[in-house]
């Protein structure tokens, strides 16, 4: 009747966590992507200190990709510097990082199609159909880890799309530079730039060979952002090549618990992100390893009630707890911002929220 026990859609960090424990778990796993892998995704790609977390779950061969080691942190506010701080951090390409885990969910057990666009998902008290380009399948469950704009929250009805006041856009671009001239700019440290009148940040990454250089807001502040994108690479004298934008959940879906029979949201599907900071990769691993526990239970008791996967919030409770915590942060931050309130000790606390995003990976 089943083709599979599990289809999980998108092969993300959070899609690719999710098929790895549900093959270890025993369950027979389908991972689609609708990209060619390895596919690349845009992000500035730092991990803070918490990627010790991450290679307790995924080995040394995380510590083997890696771009670049920074020693710490520089952020100034209105061209001024503000604070500096020791801050390690590991800088990454994601594109070397997400299929890290996507073969670790291979070598578990998970099949893997790429190249492969969702285009339909029918959920029911029976089972799960899912239609590609490649053919339909079909599974007792599925795990959308489709990003912001999840074709699966869409086909099953969890989430039509994101409010701009809830979203956020980035736009950024990989930016070669060599080594020396990084260290001479800026010292082998991540720098932020915040401003009084803009409600959202700039930043500047150093990787190995090259800066990722980024601007992001909310969504309704975003009217003029390539403008500031454009301003902003200018000022640091740098040429931007192949810019892209993407989105980002600010919230948690508040209405549909990120689940319904037989259909789990992970990842930024299902708004798990660290509002304050746009850190979602440890978010996606946490919620993405959490649907797979919840997939396991279901399987095991034959349990596809709508209890049963309500308690995918309960496993991921802690997470949620600093995600809505995070959220009124970033409200507080943005009040500081507009109205020139800006202190030392408000950054400190966007970096230590920064330090947490991925403590329960």
């Amino acid at each position: 009747m089943y083709d599979y026990d599990v289809i999980v859609v998108g092969a993300g960090p959070g899609g690719s966590a999710a098929a790895e424990k549900c093959a270890k778990y025993g369950l027979k796993t389908l991972l689609l992507e609708k990209e060619k892998l390895p596919r690349d995704k845009p992000c500035g790609g730092m991990f803070c200190p918490t990627i010790r977390d991450v290679v307790g779950i995924y080995g040394t061969e995380v510590e083997d990709i890696v771009e670049r080691r920074t020693d710490g942190v520089k952020v100034y506010f209105d061209g001024k510097i503000m604070i500096e701080r020791d801050y390690p951090s590991f800088m990454f390409l994601r594109k070397k990082f997400d299929y890290l885990i996507t073969r670790k969910a291979i070598e578990s057990g998970a099949k893997v199609i790429d190249n492969c666009r969702v285009s339909d998902v029918l959920a029911d008290s029976k089972k799960v159909k899912v239609a590609t380009k490649k053919g339909a399948f079909t599974s007792k469950i599925v795990i959308g880890a489709d990003g912001v704009n999840s074709i699966v929250a869409k086909k099953t009805g969890l989430n039509d799309g994101w409010s701009e006041e809830n979203c956020a856009l980035a736009i950024e671009s990989d930016i070669k530079m060599s080594n020396k001239e990084i260290e001479k700019r800026y010292g082998n440290c991540a720098v932020g730039y915040l401003y009084h009148d803009f409600v959202g940040y700039e930043w500047i990454i150093p990787k190995d060979g090259c800066v990722n250089a980024g601007v992001g807001t909310k969504v309704s502040c975003s009217g003029k952002l390539r403008k500031r994108f454009d301003e902003m690479v200018r000022k640091h004298g740098l040429e931007a090549g192949n810019v892209k934008a993407h989105m980002i959940p600010m919230t948690l879906l508040k209405n549909t618990h990120n689940c319904k029979r037989r259909v789990l949201l992970c990842g930024d599907a299902a708004g798990f992100v660290i509002p304050l900071v746009g850190a979602g990769i440890e978010p996606a691993i946490i919620s993405g390893r959490a649907a797979a526990d919840v997939c396991y239970d279901a399987v095991k008791y034959e349990d596809y009630s709508i209890e049963r996967f309500r308690k995918h919030e309960e496993y991921c409770r802690t997470l949620v707890k600093d995600i809505k915590e995070s959220a009124l942060q970033l409200k507080v931050f943005e009040f500081a911002m507009k109205y020139r309130l800006l202190k030392p000790v408000l950054v400190k606390r966007f970096l230590d929220t920064a330090d947490g995003a991925g403590k329960h990976v």
